[in-house]
């Protein structure tokens, strides 16, 4: 009996051979059914390694600054599973997402769905049962078989391309890049945001027959500090336009924007941004957004967990860094934000990450490490973590933990006024910090 969204996703979880399954011919015969595969609304799909939850906050809230009603569909979820269904910025209820898991039980006639691709479908079924406006869906794994990429989208954003998911997508960027690209349409506008983009996203492009933009080529940004305060043009000021600290440019051939930094933090969200204008560009003539929109939006969105502060004093940071990319980003803000005191790493990963990276690449600003096992088969063991840890020949000491629990209690009483703490390494263990430490 399945009364409860808890029921219906425990019985998910066992419905399906196997956690990751990539392919949609399943997803594809369920959503014949329910009638899915024709939305009336045009469809966003974000794919990347790095800056696709980030990327898909600001559309969410650009959009509906501009008064459109939006959904979005994300994961992995931090608390709560309804944090994957959005709807106008809001949560989708436990009754209308239990209500679609029943739809599509009854509509599945047998056909065995894995637990993403019943949240994907959840997703498109209540957006067009809610009318929305725009849709933006957030790749899961990869892009070309991903269950997210069974509807053909008005536009695609590909952000940063690192290696990830080894097992399934392969430890060489060049061919991540085919997977991502696997989201392009035929004459279908394809932003790309990496700064040193793979040739095989303009060589996909090309195959495909996509409109690729790419980042500084086809659209580009600069920060405003004083040097570029100083050289504002006349022009510029005898049409009376302020330039403030705290700004960036943004500009492509046709068009130029003066905005506010976004309200995520970290530098590097000024390139997610950047992409994000890029593509709300591309959509104009489909979904007209002003100048004042783009910056109200820019202003409002919001996604935990990417270098979140939970807790001042000490300082708990948390954030989702799981890969060398998103590693060297979280490095940089601890570098350009230090600590008197020390800094605590809380640490676990999934098996299929390039954990030596990751570390090595952390390991100047960790004093300590603080490592827990992550709950299912694809977590390491505590005895897999502490190999690869003194296989690296790290500065601090490393302290094992059977549990969130007892690691967040011993930091709690071990942390001084000026420490930091800085939770890291997978979703799984910001959700466990976020869930387990009562901050």
């Amino acid at each position: 009996m399945k009364n409860t969204l808890d029921d219906w996703l425990r019985w998910q979880e066992t419905l399906h051979s196997s956690e990751i399954d990539l392919g949609l011919d399943r997803i594809r015969q369920v959503a014949t059914r329910l009638e899915l595969l024709s939305p009336s609304f045009p469809i966003i799909t974000v794919a990347g390694t790095n800056g696709k939850g980030s990327s898909v906050a600001m559309l969410d809230a650009i959009y509906r600054a501009q008064g459109f009603n939006t959904g979005n569909y994300t994961s992995p979820h931090l608390i709560d599973y309804n944090e994957r269904i959005k709807l106008a910025g809001k949560n989708a209820s436990d009754r209308i997402i239990i209500d679609a898991f029943q739809q599509i039980d009854q509509a599945r006639a047998g056909v065995s769905l894995s637990y993403f691709e019943f949240g994907t479908l959840a997703a498109m079924l209540i957006f067009h049962q809610k009318n929305v406006d725009v849709a933006i869906l957030e790749v899961g794994l990869g892009g070309r078989l991903d269950a997210a990429n069974l509807w053909d989208a008005s536009l695609a954003i590909i952000t940063s391309i690192d290696i990830d998911h080894i097992d399934w997508l392969g430890d060489d960027r060049e061919k991540i890049a085919i997977e991502k690209s696997g989201i392009m349409r035929k004459e279908i506008p394809v932003i790309s945001g990496d700064p040193e983009p793979p040739n095989s996203i303009k060589t996909e492009a090309n195959r495909i027959g996509a409109s690729l933009l790419q980042f500084n080529q086809d659209f580009f940004y600069k920060k405003l500090n004083n040097s570029t305060l100083e050289l504002a043009s006349e022009k510029e000021k005898r049409e009376g336009r302020e330039i403030k600290e705290n700004e960036w440019l943004w500009e492509n051939k046709n068009k130029k924007y003066q905005l506010p930094f976004p309200s995520l933090a970290g530098e590097f969200q000024l390139n997610n941004a950047s992409t994000v204008i890029a593509g709300i560009e591309s959509l104009q003539a489909t979904l007209k957004v002003s100048h004042n929109a783009i910056k109200q939006g820019l202003i409002e969105a919001s996604a935990a967990g990417r270098l979140q502060i939970l807790r001042q004093s000490p300082e708990w940071l948390v954030d989702v860094a799981h890969n060398p990319h998103a590693a060297k980003e979280l490095a940089k803000h601890l570098k350009k934000h230090p600590v008197a005191g020390k800094t605590y790493a809380l640490f676990s990963m999934l098996k299929d990450k390039d954990i030596s990276q990751v570390v090595t690449i952390l390991n100047p600003y960790i004093d300590e490490w603080h490592i827990i096992e992550l709950d299912g088969s694809r977590g390491l063991t505590i005895d897999e973590l502490k190999s690869c840890l003194s296989d690296l020949q790290l500065s601090g000491s490393v302290f094992p933990y059977e549990n969130i629990a007892e690691a967040c209690r011993v930091l709690k009483n071990i942390g001084k006024l000026k420490d930091r703490v800085v939770a890291f390494g997978s979703f799984l263990v910001v959700s466990a910090v976020t869930n387990n430490c009562n901050l």
